[in-house]
């Protein structure tokens, strides 16, 4: 056998075992990512008890959190923002100090709107909010997660 030969099989053998890794690599992202946009692995952190709760008897309860508060555009945005997210949530979750209420950030409630109306925009094409620069959260914030501000946050006792 020569030389080339040789190589070319190697190389072949590299390539579907790279091919093969990127595979399982991405099934393991991707139910991952299922997993994390879950509403019970939300709801699994003590802050987040009321929220889970609250969705769980709502009329939305078919959706999973990242479907509201994930950007739904790209999937390279979506995963960027779950990162940045995930890696606060885990941050104040650790130290357990979450303020007692719990509040979204202005990025977080333009992507939530936004959301709103991708499901909603037959809703609201006739009314003033089909100009934009309204809130969905501003009337219609206790739709989901009930209408009281509920102090939860994380008990530091």
């Amino acid at each position: 056998m020569d030389r080339s030969q040789l190589f070319g099989r190697t190389g072949l053998t590299l390539v579907l075992i790279g091919v093969a890794g990127a595979l399982i690599a991405g099934s393991i992202a991707g139910a991952g990512l299922a997993y994390a946009d879950n509403a019970s692995f939300c709801g699994s952190c003590h802050s987040m008890r009321y929220e889970y709760s609250t969705w769980a008897g709502s009329q939305h309860k078919q959706f999973t959190c990242g479907d509201c508060h994930l950007p739904q555009d790209s999937l390279a945005r979506k995963l960027y923002v779950k990162t940045e997210s995930g890696v606060r949530d885990v941050y104040h979750e650790t130290l357990r100090d979450y303020p007692e209420n719990i509040r979204m950030r202005p990025e977080t409630k333009g992507i939530t709107d936004n959301n709103c109306l991708r499901c909603h925009a037959a809703t609201v094409e006739n009314t003033f909010m089909a100009g934009g620069g309204e809130s969905c959260i501003k009337c219609h914030r206790g739709i989901v997660h009930g209408r009281f501000a509920v102090k939860e946050g994380v008990p530091l006792d």
